[in-house]
């Protein structure tokens, strides 16, 4: 029977991801928390052979890859190198989440070519790994799809996140926000997973792929969005500042994507944040 790996699987993206797969004639094997440590070589060592490693285990919070680099650098590098050391060992294909990599660019909407720029600890693991994948996809021939997702937001996610933030806030009927002008292409995770489904089917040897809604939207759009949907009045301060290296606007061009995936986003910004809002557990 066809075979898919989950690393990551209770993560957030993962339980979503398996909430789908699940309805398909495929063998799931789930790599959680529970699994082991991903730095480590056991950890993969236990795994059974499988058709296709779809690699979500990560650190990917910004702030904290700050504080933690070396956490960082083992999940996010060596973590990804052993997943890699799997794929060549089983001949399994590999579908590795990156992360937006363009930093403050002044082309909009940015395309796979565009410069990887780095300006975080983050963002420095996950060139690294996408460097690593493009050299086992040439020199072993594994199957590679590197995605690079905007961001990722919907139900179930941690709070310190920006949309569940907003959420949390707009409860208490008072948000204060850095700055109002920032502007974030945002994609909800069920056509983020649509799109990871797509690629374990898709025959190439080695693609990097966009995977955002192609829009921006400002933090001040998506606070009068969910004010919309309550119908709460909600008191709004804006500190106005900006973090180092803050990225000011973010816009994937999502071309690609739509050519080799033949997908597409199907959620508005206001349709998401309505679903988001009832916390309505899918998985």
């Amino acid at each position: 029977m066809f075979s898919v790996i989950i690393s990551g699987s209770d993560g957030f993206i993962g339980k979503h991801l398996i909430s789908k797969l699940s309805q398909k004639k495929i063998k799931l094997i789930k790599m959680g928390k529970n699994f082991g440590d991903i730095a480590k070589y056991n950890t993969w060592k236990k795994l059974p052979k499988a058709n296709v490693l779809v690699h979500l285990a990560a650190k990917t919070f910004v702030p904290e890859s700050w504080k933690k680099p070396k956490l960082f650098y083992n999940s996010n590098v060596t973590g990804t190198k052993l997943a890699l050391q799997y794929c060549k060992k089983h001949n399994a294909k590999i579908i590795f989440l990156s992360s937006y990599m363009y930093g403050n660019t002044k082309k909009l909407p940015t395309d796979e070519k565009n410069k990887i720029v780095v300006n975080n600890p983050l963002a420095m693991t996950k060139k690294k790994a996408e460097k690593l994948c493009k050299t086992y996809a040439k020199r072993y021939k594994i199957k590679t799809i590197i995605l690079r997702p905007s961001n990722v937001f919907g139900p179930n996610q941690k709070n310190h996140w920006l949309v569940p933030d907003m959420i949390k806030k707009i409860k208490k009927k008072e948000i204060t926000v850095n700055n109002l002008n920032i502007k974030r292409d945002m994609i909800f995770v069920d056509d983020l997973v649509d799109a990871i489904i797509k690629c374990i089917n898709l025959d190439y040897n080695f693609e990097v792929i966009n995977v955002g809604s192609g829009k921006t939207h400002s933090i001040k759009s998506i606070i009068k969005t969910l004010q919309e949907i309550t119908n709460k009045k909600i008191f709004i301060t804006s500190k106005n500042l900006i973090r180092k290296n803050e990225i000011m606007k973010t816009q994937l061009d999502i071309k690609k994507a739509k050519k080799l995936l033949k997908w597409a986003p199907k959620w508005s910004m206001k349709k998401a944040l309505k679903y988001t809002i009832k916390k309505k557990r899918i998985y």
